[in-house]
């Protein structure tokens, strides 16, 4: 792999960008829309192609909507789908700070699809079975990774691919200097050049090249400066930026006042109507009760010789039958 130039990478990598959002984007989603036509209509396709095909007054049969469906494509798992946004979201938020025309081209490309997944799913494909959801599931968890990735990534990428840090630092350092200049960058240029000498290179004169080294090409002490300053840029802007995050999560629902207030109130709905039901469902187990225990009365009838037929509503040691009539002992 070639190394990159002395200005870095960035040039590279917001090339690399414009092809895969600009380029293998657009036409990716130009083949999701163009192949369920074509397997849709490739019955008509191979008939018209068929060699010697003997003309034949054709009854065109009038087919009903669900003989219409089934002869579309089938309808395809959405992972595919969510697989693309994912993909697209890692890019424009990773690289954003090499390539700021991404969240554009992604918006762009968004809004296309969005109109042929639509004329996609209802004139190219069959229904798909609805199920409910509560949420995207795993999806959500990748996407918040892929979120901090990109802060850490962007943080890296400010810090060490750009002159914002080495021209800060150096106009701090060079304050004195230049305070009687309008321009604090004065000299920065030729400051960033490292002297190369004759011994090192082989040449009759000192050759110039951007790094921040001494004539025996050791680091200097500017570079260790500013990789210390550039570390610390990469803990306070991730810091800053997730904590940004998590106050906008904090005081922003994820669910608004009024879909909130709407689920409150089926909630309600639906707690009346059950302890309703239960209401009416009481009585009916209690005469359901009774029922039960009558019958299990009525079953020990005459033929049970523990009980008296004439005594069976009073208590066995008051009833008549048990003590003896004064009349008969007179």
């Amino acid at each position: 792999m070639e190394d990159c130039p002395p200005g870095g990478c960035i040039s590279e990598l917001a090339t690399q960008m414009a092809i895969i959002l600009a380029g293998k984007q657009f036409i990716f989603t130009f083949s999701q829309f163009v192949i369920p036509i074509i397997i849709s209509n490739k019955t008509n396709c191979l008939k018209k192609f068929k060699p010697n095909l003997k003309k034949k007054e054709i009854v065109k049969k009038v087919k009903t909507p669900w003989e219409r469906d089934y002869l579309l494509a089938d309808t395809r798992d959405v992972f595919a789908e969510y697989l693309e946004m994912v993909i697209q979201y890692g890019f424009v938020t990773i690289f954003v700070a090499a390539f700021p025309l991404a969240p554009l081209l992604a918006l762009v490309n968004n809004l296309l699809e969005m109109r042929l997944d639509s004329f996609k799913f209802v004139a190219q494909l069959r229904r798909p079975i609805g199920f409910k959801s509560k949420d995207i599931g795993i999806w959500s968890s990748i996407l918040s990774c892929v979120g901090k990735i990109a802060v850490v990534c962007n943080a890296y990428i400010i810090a060490f691919s750009s002159d914002f840090l080495p021209m800060m630092l150096f106009t701090l350092d060079n304050r004195e200097k230049n305070a009687k200049r309008k321009d604090m960058l004065s000299g920065y240029v030729n400051f960033s050049l490292a002297v190369a000498s004759p011994e090192m290179t082989g040449l009759d004169e000192p050759c110039r090249y951007w790094a921040y080294r001494d004539t025996q090409g050791n680091y200097n002490l500017f570079f260790w400066k500013l990789t210390t300053v550039r570390l610390l840029f990469v803990i306070i802007f991730e810091h800053v930026v997730l904590g940004v995050v998590k106050l906008i999560d904090i005081f922003i629902p994820d669910i608004t006042e009024s879909v909130q207030l709407r689920i409150d109130i089926d909630d309600l709905i639906a707690k009346d109507i059950l302890d309703a039901n239960d209401e009416v469902q009481e009585p009916t187990k209690k005469k359901a009760g009774i029922g039960t225990a009558t019958e299990a009365k009525g079953s020990a009838g005459p033929s049970s010789p523990l009980i008296n037929p004439a005594s069976s509503n009073k208590h066995p040691r008051t009833s008549k039958s048990n003590f003896l009539d004064p009349a008969d002992i007179v």
